[in-house]
């Protein structure tokens, strides 16, 4: 009789010393989730990722968007130019600035067609993989290259093969640029010889307004690049710039 009493006891005191014990846990617990640093990634910082598609509404267009960069594919260049003076359309040139300052001539033929240019860095790099500095080293650079020769400022940047990291956004943003990717691939740099495959990768896509398509100069762009202009205009929309898709201060 006196071993239980003891072992109830004994029981009761272990039974509270773990429950102070939680407590005090419980405490410390509360104490450093309360104190600890905010989560570098948050709902915020995902506000400011590239912009996939327009963000003005019913805008009516789908901006059609060419990235060049390497220099060898002048020739498309002017072919897509071609085609976009028959079909009475306006798009995005997106350019590096080595490529600029050795192709001035017909980065003004681009502009003084119509088209827009925008920034597509200096050199075709892994932005994501850049700092702070390197990648506002690039970006400005680009800019001052481009927007001297055309006489007037770029309004957009896309990080070459849409390589961006916070670092990269940051940068760009610090010299007013607004951001972007795009939601509708070509992907006519795998299939430079196969206009076809373009075709029917584009009519697989989900095309809405507001929606960005990415090209390049390719032999295969050139000739399948009315077939996506009319894809575009079934749909009831129109092919255009990435300023008529965007709220541009």
């Amino acid at each position: 009789m006196i071993m239980m009493v003891l072992n109830k006891g004994k029981l009761k005191k272990i039974i509270i010393f773990i429950l102070i014990l939680l407590l005090i846990l419980g405490g410390i617990v509360f104490t450093v989730k309360r104190n600890e640093a905010t989560p570098s990634i948050n709902i915020l910082d995902l506000a400011k990722a590239p912009y996939t598609q327009g963000t003005k509404k019913n805008s009516g267009y789908v901006a059609l968007t060419c990235n060049v960069d390497l220099g060898w594919e002048d020739e498309y260049v002017i072919s897509i130019l071609e085609t976009l003076k028959k079909e009475n359309v306006h798009i995005t040139f997106n350019v590096t600035g080595k490529w600029a300052e050795n192709k001035k001539d017909l980065l003004m033929k681009i502009k003084n067609e119509g088209h827009e240019i925008g920034n597509h860095g200096y050199k075709h790099l892994d932005y994501a993989t850049l700092s702070y500095d390197d990648n506002y080293k690039q970006i400005s650079t680009s800019k001052k290259i481009i927007e001297e020769a055309l006489g007037e400022e770029t309004k957009f940047f896309q990080a070459p093969s849409g390589s961006f990291g916070s670092d990269t956004v940051k940068a760009a943003e610090s010299l007013n640029y607004i951001c972007f990717k795009w939601d509708v691939d070509t992907i006519d740099w795998q299939d430079k010889d196969n206009p076809q495959r373009i075709i029917e990768r584009i009519k697989n896509k989900d095309i809405v307004d507001g929606s960005i398509v990415l090209m390049h100069p390719t032999n295969a762009t050139t000739k399948c690049l009315d077939d996506i202009i009319q894809i575009i205009r079934d749909k009831n929309l129109k092919p255009g710039r990435l300023s008529d898709v965007f709220v541009v201060d």
